[in-house]
């Protein structure tokens, strides 16, 4: 089955089980085995589309600072400083988190409450707002590094509002969003939720083969797209995730 006059945003990963990439106007759960390179395979999208494919980019760092996001991405050969602040924006939701920092601080970073799923959706329309009033046409390549403190103290009808939210401003201004869970760590009922609202799921696992860890990769549930649903495998070298077979 092939779908037609989808307009398509590039991975530079996964793209050859998609049709080309992922459609425009679209959330994306990235799900997976700790350390299996959800954060890598969401910061490499990024560049990709940012750097090289000069889309806009809003990164909320929720599990790592700014500083060492960056220099985690130079070690892969990404280097952001080029577009940082103005094509692309970092904001940091790891300070509030960690340190119990204020709202505002006195830098020119902006930090936002992590356990505020509404806050972060506020944050998100705004700042599409700001882009198109600034005549753009609002599609932006957006990540949340991990949903697990936003959600942990939420009630469910927070985070389905949330997830609602994220929907309609990605639909409505063709942009894609990844956003990170970590397999087993969420209630189940958050899991399954997140799942079947989102438009499609990358699962990232680390199975035993020998005596030896592999890692394997399958997308499913990814709308207006035909693809695969079998397991394919995946290797992180020093410029980022490879895809094998």
């Amino acid at each position: 089955m092939v779908i037609l006059d989808v307009p398509r945003v590039q991975t530079g990963i996964i793209d050859a089980l998609i049709q080309g990439g992922i459609p425009a106007g679209s959330v994306v759960l990235v799900i997976g085995d700790p350390k299996s390179g959800k954060t890598i395979l969401q910061t490499q999208f990024l560049y990709n589309q940012v750097v090289m494919g000069g889309l806009p980019g809003l990164a909320i760092l929720v599990d790592l600072p700014k500083k060492e996001f960056l220099e985690i991405s130079k070690g892969f050969g990404w280097d952001f400083s080029p577009v940082l602040d103005e094509f692309l924006y970092l904001v940091d939701a790891y300070s509030h988190r960690i340190k119990g920092a204020p709202k505002f601080s006195f830098s020119e970073d902006v930090i936002i409450d992590a356990s505020n799923p509404i806050q972060i959706a506020r944050f998100i329309r705004d700042t599409t707002a700001g882009l198109v009033a600034g005549g753009h046409s609002g599609q932006l390549i957006g990540v949340i590094t991990s949903l697990t403190p936003l959600f942990f103290e939420a009630e469910l009808v927070e985070i389905y509002k949330f997830l609602e939210e994220l929907k309609d401003i990605a639909h409505r201004y063709k942009q894609v969003w990844t956003i990170e869970i970590n397999t087993g760590i969420e209630r189940a009922q958050v899991e399954n939720m997140v799942k079947a609202i989102v438009d499609g799921i990358i699962e990232l696992r680390m199975f035993e083969e020998g005596r030896t860890l592999r890692r394997y990769l399958r997308v499913y549930g990814m709308r207006r797209t035909a693809h695969s649903l079998s397991w394919f495998p995946y290797e992180i070298t020093p410029t980022g995730i490879v895809l094998r077979g």
